[in-house]
């Protein structure tokens, strides 16, 4: 995802429902929507993008994962 364009919320909930009942990290999904490897730059855009979704992707992040210098955030079903 550029950062001029705006994210397809139908593809980006696609991607979250293929994990099921298991945990993934923001990277993961990064790399699955862009379908490369996820780069620094992705995973901060991704991070904020699913921080603002999650109710409506139905997922939350798991407390003390990621954040600013500390790895990726893991997400899990809500």
């Amino acid at each position: 995802m550029t950062p001029s364009s705006s994210p397809n919320l139908d593809k980006l909930r696609n991607i979250v429902q293929k994990f099921g009942a298991s945990s993934f990290t923001t990277d993961q999904v990064a790399s699955e929507y862009d379908d490369a490897p996820a780069t620094a730059e992705s995973i901060e855009q991704f991070d904020a993008l699913l921080q603002r979704h999650a109710a409506v992707l139905g997922i939350h992040s798991v407390p003390g994962s990621g954040g600013q210098g500390h790895g990726a955030t893991v997400w899990q079903p809500a």
